[in-house]
C-alpha cells in the first residue's frame, strides 16, 4: 500500500547571533513529523516561498496539507488594527499559507490546521479572531488556555458535536485536550461551523460544511498522540482521507 504524502507548512524562526544576525530558518517541530509517520503517512516539509508556481508544484506532490502552530495571525489580514495584546506576527508566513491553502483546496485535497492553523483557516475565509482571550465577553474565556508545562497532558475538557466529521475521526464527543494559545476564534468564517467548544465558550474546532475536508483544531494533538489513541486516530483518519494521487 502506497502511503499518502502529507505536506507540512513550516514555521519561520529568526536566529540572532554575532556571526549570523537575523538569519531565518524554516522549521517543523518533530512532533508533527512523528504524528504523520506514526499514523501511516510520509511527511514532506514545504519551505516558505512567495512563488506561486513553486506552491503549485508542492501541491502536485502532496496528498494532504498540515498547518502547524506558531505566531499570531496579522490582524490586518482580517480587517482589524493590532491591539496591545497582539503577540509576534509573521506577515510573510501568513501570505504563504493563505496562498498555499487556496491551491490545496482547489485541488480537492484535505487540510488539517492545528492551533495557528485553525486560526489561519478561519481568517482566510472571512472570519475574525479575538486578538487575546481577555477580549472575549465577560464570563467567557476564563479557563487556563496557556498551560506552562506537560505538553501531552489534557488541561481542560471539550465537547464535540456528535454529528460532526471531527467526532467521527475522534470516535468520541467528550475529551480533554492540551492548550497553548492566547488568541481564539471570534466571528466564524462563512462555510464553516463550530464543531467543538471548551466549557468557557472558547472555540476548539471548526470544519468546512461543504467542498471537501478542511478541519481546524485549537489544541495540539501532535503533542499528545504518542500515548493517546484518540489523538493518534485523528491523524490516522486525516491521513487516510488523503488519497494518493501521484
Amino acid at each position: 500500500m502506497v502511503k499518502p504524502i502529507i505536506g507540512i507548512a513550516p514555521g519561520v524562526l529568526t536566529v540572532n547571533s554575532q556571526m549570523f544576525p537575523g538569519r531565518q530558518r524554516d522549521y517543523v517541530n518533530r512532533d508533527y513529523l512523528k504524528s504523520v509517520t506514526d499514523n501511516g503517512g510520509i511527511p514532506l516539509v514545504l519551505p516558505v516561498t512567495t512563488d506561486v508556481a513553486t506552491m503549485q508544484r508542492y501541491v502536485q506532490l502532496i496528498d494532504g496539507l498540515l498547518l502547524c502552530g506558531g505566531q499570531d495571525i496579522d490582524p490586518l489580514t482580517y480587517g482589524e488594527e493590532p491591539l496591545a495584546e497582539l503577540g509576534a506576527i509573521d506577515p510573510q508566513r501568513d501570505q504563504y499559507e493563505r496562498a498555499l491553502v487556496a491551491i490545496v483546496h482547489a485541488a480537492h485535497k484535505p487540510i488539517l490546521g492545528i492551533c495557528r492553523g485553525l486560526q489561519l483557516l478561519n481568517t482566510l475565509y472571512g472570519g475574525t479572531l479575538y486578538q487575546d482571550i481577555t477580549d472575549m465577553p465577560a464570563g467567557e474565556g476564563t479557563l487556563k488556555h496557556m498551560q506552562a508545562q506537560l505538553p501531552a497532558y489534557g488541561m481542560h475538557h471539550i465537547q464535540v458535536e456528535a454529528t460532526s466529521q471531527l467526532a467521527t475521526y475522534l470516535g468520541q464527543t467528550s475529551l480533554t485536550v492540551n492548550s497553548f494559545h492566547h488568541q481564539t476564534l471570534h466571528r466564524i468564517a462563512p462555510g464553516f461551523q463550530v464543531v467543538a467548544t471548551a466549557p468557557d465558550h472558547v472555540v476548539e474546532a471548526i470544519e468546512a460544511t461543504a467542498g471537501g475536508m478542511q478541519l481546524g483544531v485549537q489544541w495540539h494533538p501532535e503533542m499528545m498522540q504518542t500515548d493517546n489513541p484518540v489523538m493518534a486516530q485523528l491523524f490516522a483518519k486525516f491521513i487516510n482521507t488523503s488519497t494518493v494521487t501521484n
